[in-house]
């Protein structure tokens, strides 16, 4: 007898993937939603239990292992290509059941799962056929045949029912989209084992050129056991020479009948497997003619999966050291801001979403977008930081401003809505008076660079900036280099390390008044720097000491701009002689922005221009 080039390594087709099992190793390979092969392997154990080795009674072993491993690979499957994936918010049932009895939802439903396909088997091709034939053999006559006869022709019939309800079944589900392309699957992963016994490549050009039936199919396994089903349970009931009274007991019998069923057919397809002549060929054939139902040609990118999952089994079983790999599964959008908005609140579930997705404005989040696990559980991390008053800018690390998204952290104020005010007015003058010419700015208290840098990118101005803050400076430093905007920063307090006359210095200084801090809202409060909020006891220290000083470092013709807090821009304004005020966005609007212009001096170079003109 011709014996063949058998691989150890088998097989089962998932939902847009393959799995493939070795004696130490297995790996599932699936095509995410994103056209990206993953896959997610690890080792089994090396040493098999005792009835693993056991004949007969490892066929029954190994018939539990794939049942429970095939139901966890579908899941896992489904779970990367986006089918199930969504992560619903988790009942209180579900809680319970984590919290008193540490069990895992999605792991009992598994296995409820596998419960109820393995009670449909039982329904289908038990119970069914059983009964079925029942109501045949009611209609006929066999008196003058003998028991022994009417025994074999009885479990004869019930096999030719089985066989039949297994075609229609087999008929009516390849009928259907997903069945198509898992059976188209399953003929890939013949192809690649197939391709490996006959020693060749893994390549696709290699894989496709081979068959799609395979003798270790367990489609052949399906019928094998319904043809040795039919004469254990003729021999069983031949030898008790026993014809059940009534129609449920003999139903329970045959249930019972499934293991020793089950050990026997393994034996026989093990056998049947290693052996290619005329008399193995004609005991697999149904088994393989079934197959052209089960499986169906695959197309390259499939092909390309198989080859995948089977290189990673023998990579593992080859290299004991080689490391293993999880699958990168995916949740909706539609869920996670459902999951994020009951933490947070809808805004702020928005703005997270956004964030983690990369995305720069609400109206682009797609509720049916997927979002990788990983993603996704950072942002519900993040929901549950803010539960805590830490203000969302810093745990996400960015603030948005003037259309830029800016770097904030713990120590450097977060840019606000209200400044962008101050930055557009700037732009506006600069545009104004330097259109031909690159205006020289000067920006007090930079903090993140916000200002500064929009300033420069907006107008492409020459840029000083500084702040008494170390910390603030090299943030401001690594924004400015993120949008590629040439900037000095200098480390300083106010003017002290400004060198030079400036077209225009622009300010937002500290002026919460001293005594206001402790009502602050705790998010500011507690988390935002003192140094940046507290401008003294009424608040306007520092406008003093700007109004002291910056007459040296602004040129004639310049402005000095500066945001001032609610209420400040009177004494603001009459600090420096008059000023012009700019209102903010709010109903009602508020002073909010003081704008002090240095005219040229009379009889200077500037004056004596305008007035030959």
């Amino acid at each position: 007898m011709a014996r063949k080039n058998c691989s150890e390594i088998g097989g089962q087709a998932v939902i847009e993937g393959v799995m493939m099992r070795g004696k130490t190793a297995e790996a599932v390979s699936v095509r995410d939603p994103y056209g990206k092969i993953q896959t997610e392997s690890r080792r089994l154990p090396e040493k098999k239990p005792a009835v693993a080795r056991i004949p007969v009674v490892r066929g029954v072993y190994s018939l539990v292992v794939s049942l429970v491993d095939g139901m966890r690979t579908l899941t896992r499957s489904g779970e990367v290509y986006g089918d199930d994936a969504t992560e619903e918010a988790e009942s209180k049932f579900e809680k319970f059941l984590a919290k008193h009895f540490k069990i895992d939802a999605v792991k009992l439903a598994t296995v409820i799962g596998m419960t109820l396909g393995v009670l449909l088997a039982i329904a289908l091709f038990v119970i069914l056929p059983t009964y079925v034939k029942k109501g045949i053999f009611l209609l006929l006559d066999t008196s003058g045949i003998g028991v022994y006869w009417t025994i074999l022709l009885e479990n004869l019939t019930v096999g030719i029912v089985k066989i039949a309800v297994l075609l229609v079944y087999l008929l009516a589900i390849s009928r259907m989209k997903e069945i198509k392309r898992l059976f188209m699957y399953h003929g890939a992963e013949h192809k690649t084992i197939a391709c490996y016994e006959a020693g060749e490549p893994l390549t696709v050009e290699n894989v496709r050129k081979h068959e799609r039936i395979h003798d270790r199919c367990g489609t052949n396994f399906i019928f094998i056991v319904m043809i040795v089903s039919i004469v254990v349970n003729a021999v069983f009931f031949a030898l008790l020479g026993w014809q059940p009274s009534r129609t449920i007991y003999e139903v329970l019998v045959r249930i019972a009948m499934l293991p020793v069923i089950a050990g026997v057919s393994y034996e026989v397809l093990k056998g049947l497997a290693k052996f290619d002549n005329i008399f193995t060929r004609v005991l697999k054939a149904p088994g393989r003619g079934l197959q052209k139902i089960t499986t169906a040609e695959p197309d390259d990118s499939m092909i390309e999966v198989a080859v995948t999952a089977f290189e990673a089994v023998l990579k593992l079983e080859s290299d004991k050291t080689a490391p293993t790999s999880e699958f990168v599964t995916y949740v909706k959008n539609s869920e996670l801001l459902k999951s994020l908005e009951a933490v947070v609140g809808k805004t702020e579930a928005e703005i997270i979403t956004m964030h983690f997705s990369g995305l720069s404005r609400r109206s682009e989040i797609d509720p049916k977008a997927l979002v990788a696990k990983p993603v996704a559980d950072k942002a519900k991390a993040a929901a549950e930081e803010r539960k805590s008053g830490k203000p969302l800018q810093y745990i996400l690390g960015t603030a948005p401003f003037y259309g830029y998204d800016f770097e904030v952290r713990p120590g450097v104020l977060i840019p606000r809505f209200d400044t962008e005010i101050l930055a557009e007015e700037t732009i506006k003058r600069i545009r104004e008076r330097h259109s031909g010419e690159r205006a020289r700015v000067l920006e007090l208290c930079t903090g993140s660079g916000a200002v500064a840098i929009t300033i420069a990118k907006e107008t492409g101005a020459e840029v000083t900036a500084t702040d008494i803050s170390e910390e603030a400076i090299a943030v401001a430093v690594r924004n400015a280099a993120k949008y590629g905007a040439e900037i000095e920063f200098i480390g300083g307090d106010l003017f002290a390390a400004a060198e030079g006359t400036f077209d225009f210095i622009v300010a937002n200084p500290p002026y919460i008044p001293s005594g206001d801090i402790a009502e602050l809202d705790g998010e500011v409060r507690d988390h935002e720097p003192v140094i940046a909020l507290d401008g003294g006891a009424d608040g306007l220290d520092f406008y003093r000491r700007i109004a002291a000083e910056y007459d040296s470092k602004l040129r004639e013709g310049g402005a000095l701009l500066m945001e001032v807090g609610a209420g400040e821009a009177e004494a603001v304004c009459a600090m420096f002689g008059g000023a012009e005020t700019v209102y903010d966005y709010n109903t009602p609007p508020v002073a909010r922005v003081v704008i002090v212009d240095k005219k040229p001096a009379v009889g200077s170079a500037d004056d004596k221009a305008a007035i030959k003109e």
